[in-house]
C-alpha cells in the first residue's frame, strides 16, 4: 500500500467470494442457484476469469437459473449476461451456493453459501474497513490541496501528507498481518495476501507472511501464485541482471533495453490511462530534465492497447523519452517479463545492465539520482 494509489488502495474492495477452511470441500461439486430480480428470461454465463476460455450457460425462467458442475481448483470466475465488463466475480469452490443480483448491477450481486467464502470477506467487511476509510479521507484533503492535481502542494503540506501516509501503511501492515496469523489455516488469508501484497505489489511483505500459513494453504492454487510471483520478482531483484526485451517504438522501429548499456536507466511501466501514473510523470520529467545530460536515460514502457491516446499522453505530459509499446494493455509481454501487475512500476538499471532499485517515487527518485550522479 506504499503507492499513494486511491484506485489501488479503495477499488481493490471487491465483490468475490471466498473460503473459510483449506479443507472445506464439496467432493461432489457445485450447485449455483440463482435469482436475477429483474431479468425474468434469458441466458447468464459463467466463466473462469483466467482466460482459459471455459464457459457454461444456464437458461433463465421466471427469474431463476442454475449451474451445477465441479472445479478441480478454487478460482474465481464471472457470472454476467452479455458484457463480461459487468458481471458479478466471485470464488467457485465445490459447494451449494445462492446468487441474488440484478441485471444493471450485476456488481453488486450477493453469493452466499461457499465455506471460504465469510472467511475472505470478513477481511474487506470487517477488518479492513478502518483502513480504507482512513485512506479516503486523508485522500479526500488532498483533493482540496492540490485542487485535484491542477496543483502543486508546497513542500511542508507535501511532507505532512507523506507522514498520513506512513502512518496508513503501518495500519495497513498490522491489519494483513494480523488476519493472516489468525487465518493461518485458511486458503483465505493466501487470498488476501495475493490481493494486498502480490497484485499491488509488495513482494517482501508476502514472503514474511507465507511461512507462516499451513503447509495446504501454502500449496494450495493461491499459494501456489504467490510462490510463482515471488520466484519472478526475484529475477529483478537488487543486483540481479534486469531481463532484456525489445519492443516497437512510436515509429514501429525496434528499441532493445540492450540499446542502453552503458547508461543509468529508468525502465518505466505506466499507462494514459493510469491516473498515479500521470500524476506521477511531471515529478519524472523534472529528474529527466535535471540529469538525462549527466547520462540518465528513461525507457517509457506503456500498457495501453490503442495508440493514440498513448501517444496524446506523451505530448501532453512532455514526456521526451524513448517510449515503447506492443499496444496489447495488461499482456505487454516486457510487463510479464517483469512481473509488474499494477502500475506506475519502474525499475532503474545500472550502466552495467543491473537492477540498481525499484519503483523509486517522488523525492526517493531524484535522492537515489543525486546520489548516483553527484560525483559525475
Amino acid at each position: 500500500m506504499k503507492k499513494y494509489n486511491v484506485n489501488n488502495l479503495l477499488l481493490a474492495i471487491v465483490t468475490f467470494g471466498a473460503l473459510s477452511h483449506a479443507t472445506a470441500q464439496n467432493k461432489s461439486g457445485y450447485t449455483i442457484k440463482g435469482t436475477m430480480v429483474d431479468f425474468p428470461t434469458g441466458k447468464v454465463y459463467l466463466e473462469k476469469n483466467d482466460g482459459d476460455g471455459h464457459r457454461d450457460s444456464a437458461n433463465v425462467r421466471n427469474g431463476k437459473f442454475e449451474f451445477k458442475g465441479k472445479v478441480d481448483e478454487l478460482a474465481f470466475y464471472s457470472l454476467y449476461i452479455k458484457d463480461k465488463s459487468k458481471s458479478s466475480h466471485f470464488l467457485l469452490e465445490n459447494s451449494n451456493l445462492t446468487f441474488l443480483g440484478q441485471k444493471d448491477s450485476l456488481y453488486r450481486a450477493k453469493v452466499k453459501g461457499g465455506p471460504i467464502y465469510d472467511t475472505y470477506m470478513t477481511f474487506y467487511n470487517t477488518w479492513w474497513k478502518p483502513v480504507t476509510a482512513k485512506a479516503g479521507e486523508i485522500y479526500g484533503r488532498m483533493a482540496v490541496a492540490d485542487q485535484g492535481g491542477k496543483v502543486k502542494m508546497d513542500a511542508a503540506t507535501r511532507k505532512a501528507f507523506d507522514a498520513e501516509f506512513a502512518a496508513l501503511n503501518i495500519m495497513n501492515d498490522s491489519v494483513v498481518n494480523a488476519y493472516a496469523k489468525k487465518n493461518w489455516n485458511s486458503i483465505a488469508a493466501a487470498m488476501v495476501i495475493k490481493d494486498r501484497y502480490i497484485d499491488y505489489p509488495y513482494f517482501d511483505n508476502a514472503r514474511a507472511l507465507m511461512p507462516l500459513l499451513s503447509k495446504e494453504v501454502r500449496e494450495s492454487s493461491f499459494g501456489k501464485q504467490i510462490y510463482a510471483r515471488l520466484a519472478l520478482d526475484e529475477k529483478t531483484a537488487t543486483g540481479k541482471v534486469a531481463p532484456v526485451f525489445s519492443m516497437a517504438d512510436r515509429d514501429r522501429k525496434t528499441l532493445s533495453l540492450a540499446d542502453f548499456r552503458g547508461k543509468y536507466v529508468l525502465v518505466d511501466f505506466w499507462a494514459s490511462w493510469c491516473g498515479p501514473c500521470r500524476k506521477e510523470n511531471p515529478n519524472v520529467v523534472a529528474a529527466y530534465k535535471k540529469y538525462h545530460d549527466k547520462g540518465f536515460e528513461i525507457l517509457g514502457v506503456s500498457l495501453d492497447s490503442n495508440k493514440e491516446p498513448w501517444l496524446k499522453a506523451i505530448a501532453t505530459d512532455q514526456l521526451t523519452w524513448h517510449h515503447v509499446s506492443d499496444l496489447k494493455g495488461w499482456k505487454n509481454e516486457a510487463a510479464a517479463l517483469y512481473g509488474v501487475s499494477s502500475v506506475p512500476a519502474s525499475f532503474l538499471i545500472g550502466p552495467d545492465g543491473k537492477v540498481i532499485a525499484k519503483d523509486l517515487r517522488g523525492e526517493d527518485l531524484h535522492k537515489k539520482l543525486q546520489m548516483i550522479f553527484a560525483t559525475k
